[in-house]
């Protein structure tokens, strides 16, 4: 892959079109920029306070107050699986891609029996398969994938809510590609732990994790047979965010960015925002289409990123570094072996434009071109038009 760098001065801007991380809009930049203020001092804390204000509606959740914490997106999912499984505790996880396998990898860590229901990469989680499973054994807990930013799939989780919630087990979800890009009405479907991070649709840098938590997940998670809990331990969390306080050294310039981040989604309005993702999502969907890429998820899209596979002929790897060193656009290819050759991944998460979309589209056409394959830009960019004018 290429390793091109940003470089002040470039004839053409730098882009970063990844699922994640994705760019930084100016004015969190500038936030991140503010000068630093006393952690537990009162102007932190009304800004602390606003931030779980302002994430409660984008979770749709109306009860406990949310968890904020120094964390990557796999810390997050970390902190799931130690507060909700644990030594002996049998776990399953709905797998439809590369992010089942982690949740695999971190309940093992902690001693869990683990059970997966999988389907291909592009498909649909199974869920018969997951009814089928909990009928035959009692589980701690089931663990799913909002969206899945290795095949573009999204998960029903109001679906598998409520196979869920018709047992004992708790319902833990990764949206860390999918919270303030796809709708989460955590309440409404029954999912006890939903956790996230800062780095996609909340358009701030990495380093920020979040965790909402279910009245349901409380009874179990209160509980001390879960096995050794420390930094993440929801219980200590829980009484601190009550209160509106961080439970440890709060990061507080990137708490300074989320604010900001989340006062730019109250200003568009949440609804104009999820249904921005989509028509974005799906405006660059029909144009690379219609320049002869083929849409590679067989089930519902995400909105946050499009999985692509490219025209016969055209190498995905080539693409991507001849996007990288000809157009200063930066997209990923994938971690599936079988595929790496064949599949491209363009974020369409935060703060990304119909401007963007186009342009994604004209570099893929140009580099597509470079390559030696054909790629008709002008029906690609026709074609996402009539999504972005609401005409298809």
């Amino acid at each position: 892959m290429s390793s091109r760098l940003p470089v002040s001065g470039d004839a053409v801007p730098y882009r970063l079109r990844l699922p994640g991380p994705t760019a930084v809009p100016e004015r969190v930049l500038r936030a991140l920029a503010r000068p630093m203020i006393a952690h537990r001092g009162p102007e932190f804390l009304e800004r602390f306070r606003d931030i779980q204000a302002r994430l409660k509606p984008i979770l749709g959740r109306a009860g406990a107050e949310p968890h904020l914490f120094a964390a990557t997106g796999i810390g997050a999912m970390e902190s799931a699986v130690v507060n909700v499984a644990g030594p002996g505790k049998r776990v399953l996880i709905a797998t439809n891609g590369q992010w089942g396998p982690v949740f695999r990898r971190l309940a093992e860590a902690v001693g869990a029996e683990v059970d997966e229901v999988v389907t291909g990469p592009g498909e649909a989680v199974d869920l018969e398969g997951v009814e089928r499973a909990l009928k035959a054994k009692e589980y701690a807990a089931v663990f799913g994938v909002h969206s899945e930013s290795s095949t573009g799939v999204l998960t029903d989780l109001k679906a598998l809510g409520a196979i869920v919630a018709r047992t004992p087990a708790l319902f833990a979800v990764d949206s860390v590609s999918g919270l303030a890009g796809a709708e989460m009405r955590q309440d409404d479907w029954q999912v006890d732990v939903v956790v996230s991070a800062s780095q996609k649709a909340l358009m701030c840098p990495p380093g920020l994790a979040l965790a909402s938590v279910s009245d349901k997940a409380w009874d179990a998670i209160q509980r001390d047979d879960r096995g050794p809990r420390s930094y993440f331990d929801y219980r200590r969390f829980r009484p601190n965010s009550e209160k509106g306080e961080p439970t440890y050294t709060a990061p507080v310039t990137m708490m300074t960015a989320l604010h900001e981040a989340l006062t730019m989604i109250g200003e568009e309005g949440l609804d104009v925002t999820l249904a921005r993702h989509r028509r974005l999502s799906s405006a660059l969907t029909a144009g690379a289409v219609a320049m002869g890429f083929t849409l590679f998820p067989k089930a519902p899209t995400s909105p946050t990123v499009v999985v692509l596979e490219t025209p016969d002929g055209i190498d995905a790897t080539a693409l991507i570094d001849r996007l990288a060193d000809g157009y200063n656009t930066i997209i990923a290819g994938t971690r599936f072996e079988n595929l790496k050759h064949r599949m491209i991944r363009i974020g369409t998460m935060g703060a990304v434009s119909e401007g963007d979309v186009l342009t994604d589209l004209h570099h893929l056409a140009s580099a597509t071109r470079d390559l030696g394959g054909r790629a008709d830009e002008a029906a690609g960019l026709a074609a996402a038009a009539e999504v972005l004018a609401g005409r298809a």
